[in-house]
């Protein structure tokens, strides 16, 4: 007897040991993942993405709408999922004072300044995806070989003749979004959407370029016909200024997002988005982050995006967003005016999908001037343009070969 009572205990304790451990596995499986970047972290920031069910009892509108009927529309349901989000920080003692951004339509999900308890309850909270610390971003060095050039003469640059010529974009309701330092609004070589409800800054102050960055990308992508400076890829597109960068050229990720969730607002099938902020190492794509996430889900909704690669030498798949791929991404790496790699330029395909030129391009600036500048955030917009001009991807007219790989060149 006193046999078998052992055996009962023991066969006792080996279940209950068994359903600890299952406890255990289910609880450790449930917490979201917590991803850090490499480097450059910004102390009690973080984004977090909630699950797609987040919304599921939403009765409003969902599916795509004007941009005239984004606003009320967007508008409505923001605050819907303001009040979600609320109701879902109560119980973690996280105040709404704390959320810093939200984002409602590129995904579900908020930036906030958590402290490191708040963080751990929140990890453990069913409806979150994953938490992502916020990171400092900066624009890639890229050389400025001539700025400050005042108008004269209109200018081909070698850049637009390599990418299959010019052609006119000025009648088109498409428009190119450009995610960067701004663009000179009153540049008379540009046809800048100026209405504030698109023209937004998210970095304080207005969407006006301060940096010159973004007025140059914007110049090779759609700089007008008109007699004066350089004429662009789809001459005389418009082009949006979503201002994420500061006059410095630096910002943080949680502000690139709110950009991608204004430009999820309002983008139209068929518009397309520059990114020149190059990549940031280590931020590759092995894993979902918020960046990969918000950029699928734009291209997704039918909007073609043009992404530099890089200006480190190094291979894009280790930097984001230049190693984003999905269907209407589009990676670009730089070359030179003779169609020959540029020295400074990411490499690897995939992730990069086409070479333009980088290098040497001349394009307009800020203060209603033109630079001379270099770099992957100079070839991607030449995609843009020819993007938009035959609202497709690129075509193909030759490659250009850097270690035993072939990249081709994207033409219209």
């Amino acid at each position: 007897m006193k046999n078998s009572n052992i055996k009962i205990a023991s066969a006792f304790a080996a279940i209950l040991m068994l359903i600890t451990a299952c406890q255990k596995e289910v609880a450790e499986s449930s917490i979201a993942p917590l991803l850090i970047p490499s480097s450059n972290v910004v102390e009690g920031s973080y984004i977090v993405m909630f699950k797609s069910i987040f919304m599921k009892d939403y009765t409003g509108v969902m599916t795509s709408v004007s941009r005239e009927e984004a606003e009320s529309v967007s508008s409505r349901k923001l605050s819907y999922f303001q009040e979600q989000v609320h109701k879902l920080m109560i119980p973690s003692g996280i105040p709404a004072t704390q959320i810093t951004d939200y984002y409602s339509e590129v995904f579900y999900g908020v930036a906030l300044k958590l402290d490191k308890t708040q963080l751990a309850i929140l990890l453990k909270n069913p409806m979150v995806e994953f938490i992502e610390q916020d990171m400092e971003v900066r624009l890639p060095d890229i050389t400025i070989e001539d700025s400050g050039i005042k108008s004269r003469a209109q200018t081909l640059p070698c850049g637009i003749t390599n990418a299959g010529g010019s052609a006119d974009g000025s009648t088109s309701t498409k428009w190119i979004w450009i995610a960067d330092t701004g663009i000179d609004l009153d540049h008379p070589d540009l046809n800048v959407v100026t209405n504030s409800t698109y023209a937004k800054s998210f970095v304080g102050g207005t969407p006006d370029d301060c940096h010159g960055h973004g007025t140059h990308v914007a110049g090779t992508a759609a700089a007008k016909d008109n007699t004066i400076g350089v004429i662009g890829v789809s001459a005389g597109a418009p082009v949006v200024p979503v201002r994420v960068l500061n006059c410095q050229g630096s910002g943080q990720t949680s502000k690139i997002l709110n950009g991608l969730n204004h430009i999820a607002t309002y983008d139209e099938a068929g518009d397309v988005l520059n990114m020149s902020l190059g990549g940031y190492w280590g931020s590759n794509c092995a894993t979902n982050s918020s960046y990969k996430t918000a950029l699928t889900n734009l291209s997704n909704a039918g909007t073609r995006i043009a992404l530099a690669a890089g200006n480190s030498s190094a291979n894009a798949s280790l930097y984001s967003p230049a190693c984003v791929n999905a269907t209407n991404i589009h990676t670009i790496a730089s070359m030179t005016c003779a169609k020959a790699w540029s020295s400074f330029s990411n490499f690897g395909a995939p992730p990069i999908d086409w070479i333009t030129t980088g290098s040497s391009v001349y394009s307009t600036y800020k203060n209603g001037g033109y630079a001379t500048m270099s770099g992957t955030s100079m070839a991607s917009p030449h995609v843009a343009g020819i993007m938009h001009s035959i609202q497709a991807s690129p075509n193909q007219n030759g490659t250009v070969t850097f270690s035993g790989v072939n990249y081709k060149i994207a033409v219209r």
